[in-house]
């Protein structure tokens, strides 16, 4: 585990918490390999599911992120994001969750402002089948609020971890793993 990941569990999450109060249900397994699947709306997503998971994560983050500042490149990167453009970034991931190791994926590809989820892309499901890994659905409510609104409790700032589901069953084939994404979608949903 690293350092940072530590003094953010120690110091970070109580702060977070006192703030907003947020409401934490379900919990992920503390050892073995798997992905996290979640909803996203808000920039705040990826640091709530990685405090909120108690455990290191891995993050596949759009390639964009990097070349915003040159600071926020090294903080995601400190915080263990993995860029994907291409399919050298699912190869980071496979090495990530052959170690052993969560990798979060927000399988929408960007963040839905429409006020429902977009479809899944792939690469979740793709994973999964190919390496025999389950997936956790994660689902976050109101980190699209204002910080303010979460700070007064006007909305109440929520993360729901589900149950690991497993690939077994399908295959390696392009109609299983879209079958599969359809699945962990639903699966994400139920969670609201």
């Amino acid at each position: 585990m690293g350092f940072n990941w530590l003094i953010s569990w120690i110091f970070v999450f109580p702060l977070f918490k006192i703030l907003t109060g947020v409401e934490i249900r379900g919990s992920i397994p503390k050892k073995g390999a798997f992905i996290l699947a979640c909803n996203h709306v808000s920039f705040l997503d990826p640091p709530v599911v990685g405090i909120a998971a108690f455990r290191e994560v891995f993050f596949l983050a759009k390639i964009g992120l990097f070349k915003l500042s040159r600071f926020f490149s090294w903080l995601i990167k400190k915080y263990n994001a993995l860029p994907i453009s291409s399919a050298q970034g699912l190869m980071s991931a496979v090495r990530v969750l052959k170690k052993g190791n969560v990798v979060v994926i927000f399988p929408e590809g960007t963040r839905s402002r429409k006020g429902y989820m977009l479809p899944f892309n792939p690469g979740a499901s793709y994973l999964s089948i190919s390496l025999g890994v389950p997936v956790i659905p994660v689902y976050i409510t109101n980190s699209d609020k204002k910080v303010i609104s979460l700070i007064l409790r006007i909305n109440k700032l929520k993360i729901r971890f589900g149950k690991p589901i497993y690939p077994n069953g399908y295959k390696r084939q392009r109609k299983d793993i879209e079958r599969f994404a359809v699945k962990l979608k639903d699966e994400v949903m139920r969670l609201r």
